[in-house]
Parts: C-alpha cells; structure tokens; sequence
C-alpha cells in the first residue's frame, strides 16, 4: 500500500509539471507565423510520434471496444484537442499564458455542471463553493483584462479561454465514459490523438493551409513536446495517479498546474507580473479541488 502511495504521488506530480509545461512550450512554438490550426496539427504528429514507443511497450487489445465507445473516442478528440486545443493556442497567443491557462482550466466547473445535468450526481455545499471560487477567477481575470492590452484580439483571446473550458469540460465528459468502460488510458490517449492528427490534416489541406517556411525545426521540437505532455504524457499520468491515490488526492496535486504555469510564464517567458492573475490560478486551483 505505501509503494502504491509513492508511486501514485509521483504519477500526480508528473502530470502536474506536464500540465504546467505544455503551455509554455506552446507559446514559444507559436512564436512565428503559423497559424493555430497549423500549430495544433505539427503538435499532434509530433506527440504521437513520441507515444508510439508508450503504445508498443503497454500492449493494446480491441476486444473491448464496441462502435458506440468509438463515438465516445471521437467525441473526446474532436471537442478537446481538435477545437478545444486550437483555440486554447489563440488564446496563448493573445493573451498569453498566465491569463489563458486559468481561465481555460475553469473546466472542471464545466464537468460539474454537466454531470449534474447528464448523469444526476448530486452537488454538496462544497462543490457549491468551489464553484463559486471558480466564478470569481473569472472575474478577476476580466478586471485584468485592461492590463493585458486593448482590441479585438484581446477580447477574441478571452472569449477562446472560456470557449476552451466548455469543449475540455465535454471532452473529458467523453472520456469518462470509456474510462468506466475499462478502457486502458494509454489506449484511450494514444487513439485519441491518431484521430486528432488525422482530422486537424484533413481540416489544413481543405482549408489550403501551407506549412512552408513558416515553421522551423524549434518549432517542431516544442509543439511536438508540449503536445506529447499536455494531450498525452500528463493525462496518462494523471489517470494513473487517480486510480492509486483516487480522485480526490491526485487531484489535489494536479489542480495546482495553473498556478505553476501561470508563475513559470512570468519568470522564463518574461511575462508581465500579475497579482490578479496568480490569485485567479490559486482560485481555479481551489475551486478545482472542492468539485472533485
């Protein structure tokens, strides 16, 4: 039991610094020409290329899954990584990470919403408050929004943070469902980004979107990382965390990455310092925890 501690602890602290890295990384490899669709497409190649070893050393069997849990799979990628992923990187690049990060990750209020609504779970006095203190990181991040600049882009970067929250909030919603299905995490992950992949392809070639000369071999590199850790990598680790600690442990530890990003922007990307903004992540922190 206290080797299962550890490891869950170490699996939790994993995808913490995943989910605090993978923004970051981000922003740097948006810092040229490329569109967002073009970025979240490198980025999704690039982290399957680095699951695939993950993939061959688990194993993978289909016998359990069923044309209805496909839908669920399909659901899953094309509301979180696909749409939800495109305009969390617009978001990044108008507002920057320190801001888009906590509001994008106001998610798990989204997820309570919707389970109460889809799946009747019920809602305690504490899940209530954490609501609450998820609202209010919404609020503050709206009375920084005159720090943050002016214009249309500023505002189409906010709204992309919140838009982002909603599709993760359903993206996870699908997910759960093949996770109570018994489907391994690594499998889930690992397909869930082939479709990615192949949709966000289809999507630039229709869309006659040319990745030359816009993107350089850093790019890759970054996007391809911070992929690999932000939709692959963390989420495994998590999963894996929760079934060893259960949800409520492994989520103490995780919920913390939008504080951790949003500090790690201001100190290597040289962002500019907001009390405002750290107060907001601490709060989505917070209210992240009471909901689960």
């Amino acid at each position: 039991m206290a080797h299962d501690g550890m490891l869950g602890f170490a699996y939790a602290v994993a995808a913490l610094f995943s989910f605090s890295l993978s923004p970051l990384l981000y922003k740097v490899g948006l810092r040229n020409k490329l569109h967002v669709l073009e970025a979240n497409t490198l980025r999704a190649w690039g982290a399957l290329a680095l699951l695939t070893p993950i993939l061959i050393f688990q194993g993978f069997s289909s016998a359990s899954f069923t044309a209805e849990l496909a839908v669920f799979l399909v659901l899953t990628a094309i509301l979180g990584p696909v749409i939800g992923d495109t305009l969390f990187m617009y978001a990044i690049r108008g507002i920057g990470v320190s801001i888009s990060t906590p509001l994008a990750n106001t998610y798990s209020l989204v997820v309570a919403v919707f389970s109460v609504a889809l799946f009747g779970e019920k809602l305690t006095s504490i899940n209530i408050l954490g609501g609450a203190l998820i609202l209010s990181s919404i609020w503050l991040i709206y009375l920084e929004r005159k720090s943050i600049g002016k214009g249309r882009n500023v505002v189409l970067g906010l709204l992309a943070g919140i838009a982002t929250a909603i599709l993760w909030g359903l993206s996870i919603i699908a997910m759960n469902v093949l996770l109570i299905n018994n489907i391994s995490p690594i499998v889930i992950i690992y397909f869930r980004t082939v479709i990615v992949a192949l949709t966000l392809t289809i999507i630039t070639k229709a869309l006659k979107m040319n990745f030359k000369g816009k993107a350089n071999r850093k790019t890759l590199v970054t996007l391809s990382i911070g992929g690999f850790f932000g939709i692959g990598f963390g989420v495994i680790m998590l999963l894996n965390a929760i079934t060893l600690l259960g949800a409520g442990r492994a989520s103490l530890i995780a919920s913390a990455s939008p504080v951790v990003a949003s500090i790690l922007a201001m100190l290597l990307l040289k962002e500019k310092f907001r009390v405002r903004a750290i107060i907001a992540a601490a709060l989505v922190t917070i209210g992240a925890i009471l909901l689960k």
